[in-house]
């Protein structure tokens, strides 16, 4: 399976995985051989691309740390919860389900890297987002070896809802490419109380899932909202919010901003830890970020194309790749390849 940015897809392209939209369903199932309106719809959808499967990337696997159908659920519930009438429906009790299987799927996979590009619409981008920083946050909560189940538990939890103050904003004003009014402004930057006011108004959470919520968009330096707290008294929770919040932000297409390469991402994270974001938190991300994710396309020094087909935790910079299109495969991580080194990702 390799990953396709949308411009280059093209008719007859076989997809490697199910499209679904915000609410779970699925829109294009895997195995699907795109015709002409199917291409035309994925580009007008706004997403960034897709993973196929061709014979030049046969035997890639590309794994992510929760499972689809799980990920599914709780794009599911995120819809719901966001949604006036429906999240009246939502009990604490199938929050809590959701929450503690994303921790438990993660958790069976530790020692896994986040090695993948999330494929989701314009119009989808808070349902995706709330279940990746649910991920991500939660990666980053076990790799700390900081917290226990419960606390993790509870991470999972709050990170899954922390977007859910959004309910209250207009999706014009979140998604404008214009400049806000000031009131628009004051209303956005009130989404972490709001959400927080809700939670404690409709459920009965831990008061650390609550505080995560309320402080995810509190900056390190004391300059965020809507509390101005700074270093630790920021929750830790919050502070991994934060971190996974921002990586995931900038990777991904919204009407304001084209898509950040990894590599871009984790530079503007670590150009900022210590003034945006809690530095221990960055350096912990930094870990475990596949810069050139599974199944992506690079270009190596020597000016030839290749396909990602595993990456090193203990040396990001240098996967071991299989070049395009005669299929040669060079590990970048042994001496005989020293010379050579990857220039360019595709996204």
């Amino acid at each position: 399976m390799r990953y396709v940015p949308i411009i280059k897809v093209e008719v007859g392209m076989v997809l490697g995985q199910d499209i679904y939209d915000g609410e779970g369903k699925v829109l294009f199932g895997k195995g699907n051989i795109l015709q002409q309106e199917d291409a035309q719809e994925l580009l007008h959808m706004g997403l960034p691309g897709v993973y196929v499967e061709d014979s030049y990337s046969e035997g890639v696997r590309v794994i992510p740390l929760i499972s689809e159908t799980l990920k599914q659920e709780a794009l599911r519930l995120v819809y719901d919860l966001l949604d006036e009438e429906r999240c009246q429906e939502i009990e604490q009790d199938y929050i809590l389900e959701i929450t503690r299987r994303i921790t438990r799927e993660i958790s069976a996979g530790k020692d896994k890297l986040y090695n993948m590009i999330d494929t989701r619409s314009l119009d989808d981008y808070t349902f995706f987002h709330s279940v990746n920083v649910a991920v991500l946050a939660t990666m980053l909560g076990i790799a700390s070896g900081n917290l226990d189940l419960e606390e993790l538990n509870m991470l999972t939890t709050c990170a899954l809802l922390h977007d859910v103050g959004r309910r209250y904003v207009e999706a014009n004003v979140l998604n404008a490419k214009r400049t806000l009014s000031e009131e628009e402004r004051i209303l956005v930057e009130q989404h972490p109380k709001l959400g927080y006011d809700f939670l404690t108004e409709h459920y009965d959470f831990a008061p650390e899932v609550e505080k995560g919520v309320l402080e995810h968009h509190e900056w390190y330096n004391g300059c965020g909202y809507p509390m101005r707290r700074s270093g630790y008294d920021i929750s830790y929770y919050a502070r991994i919010i934060k971190v996974a919040d921002v990586f995931d932000a900038l990777t991904s297409k919204l009407p304001y901003h084209d898509p950040v390469s990894p590599s871009g991402a984790m530079d503007y994270m670590l150009a900022n830890a210590g003034v945006e974001f809690d530095p221990d938190l960055v350096e912990l991300l930094d870990k475990k970020i596949a810069i050139y994710p599974v199944g992506c396309e690079v270009t190596l020094s020597d000016g030839r194309n290749a396909i990602v087909i595993e990456n090193y935790q203990e040396s990001m910079l240098r996967p071991k790749v299989r070049t395009l299109p005669d299929g040669e495969i060079i590990d970048l991580n042994q001496e005989e390849a020293k010379d050579l080194m990857v220039q360019e990702l595709f996204v």
